[in-house]
């Protein structure tokens, strides 16, 4: 077989689509989240509102950067239907309702939104319109969603769908993690500056979480060589992310032969990298204030999960579900 027709061959296949699915339903659950407490600080029109009206979008006497405000005119009115329009869209993805058109509204929406306040635009929020115009093109509303149960009459039918929008995935982490670990050149993050940037941004009122400010000096002054070592650890995980695609594909293609694609998979390297970024996004989650920074990004991590594997945990818990219904039914009546 030619190095063309293996290109073809693994581009055209096919898996079962729970992979894609979780996939959708976390990205969605987590837009859907960000926007609900925006809603909740009642910031809505503080960020998206024209700067007449208080907010800091665009004047309504400037030329409109928004398609919305050109079409209808800069308003806080129009600003709260944009997010009520994101909010509807990011519930419909992640129920699966009319997948498709729901993750493209999503997208415009939430692209709407950044151009009426660059400033509020986060680089979480473009990696996650990345991912939902992936999926709006992939199968990830075949099952575990609305369109499935009106398909099939159960939400958990066994769909294949092609692959390509998984590896894409892939790729987009790829390319975020390599570059966030190329971009930390400052003395802090190199041995220049005892590796202590962790040290130093866990004393940063502004980011350190309140867990991480209730720390006294002394201790974290006895965490600091722990502190280096994650220090280290963080960059040298994140630049090695350039390997990634490659122990992604030995890893999708462990049945052929090679002395290399035989160790990497034995010495499970893509699962140790794996493990490595939960540990390192949960720790971001638990001491820091990055916002959705670390949900954002273990939502992408089913793209690097076997789907056959997400198949069977699904299966799994939906018995689990099930037969602890039963049970407390049968509790409830016991005849």
């Amino acid at each position: 077989m030619s190095l063309v027709e293996r290109w073809i061959r693994f581009w055209d296949r096919h898996e079962p689509a729970d992979a894609l699915a979780v996939l959708r339903i976390l990205v969605g659950a987590v837009v859907l989240s960000d926007l609900a407490e925006v809603g909740r600080l009642g910031l809505v029109e503080a960020l998206w509102a024209p700067i007449e009206d208080g907010g800091i979008g665009p004047s309504r006497h400037a030329r409109p950067i928004s398609l919305t405000y050109a079409w209808l005119g800069a308003s806080a009115s129009h600003a709260w239907l944009i997010y009520v329009i994101a909010c509807m869209a990011a519930l419909a993805v992640t129920l699966g309702a009319r997948t498709r058109a729901s993750a493209l509204v999503l997208v415009v929406a939430y692209a709407e939104l950044s151009r009426l306040s660059p400033d509020a635009d986060r680089g979480i929020d473009v990696l996650l319109r990345n991912a939902l115009l992936v999926l709006a093109f992939s199968g990830a509303g075949k099952t575990l969603s609305y369109d499935a149960f009106r398909a099939h009459g159960h939400l958990h039918p066994f769909v294949r769908v092609p692959s390509w929008p998984r590896v894409f995935l892939v790729l987009q982490l790829t390319v975020l993690y390599f570059w966030a670990g190329i971009l930390k050149q400052t003395a802090p993050w190199t041995a220049l500056g005892g590796y202590s940037a962790l040290f130093l941004v866990l004393q940063q009122p502004h980011y350190a979480s309140f867990a991480s400010l209730a720390l006294s000096p002394e201790l974290l002054a006895a965490l600091s060589p722990l502190l280096a070592m994650a220090t280290f650890v963080t960059v040298f995980w994140e630049r090695g992310a350039l390997v990634l695609p490659l122990l992604f594909y030995f890893r999708e293609t462990r049945t052929r032969t090679g002395r290399v694609r035989a160790f990497v998979n034995r010495a499970r390297l893509l699962e140790i990298w794996v493990a490595l970024g939960v540990v390192f996004h949960l720790s971001l989650a638990l001491s820091l204030e990055l916002g959705i920074f670390p949900w954002g990004c273990l939502a992408l991590y089913p793209a690097l999960a076997r789907p056959a594997a997400i198949r069977n945990v699904v299966a799994r818990t939906a018995r689990t579900i099930r037969r602890i219904a039963r049970g407390a039914a049968r509790a409830r009546n016991p005849r």
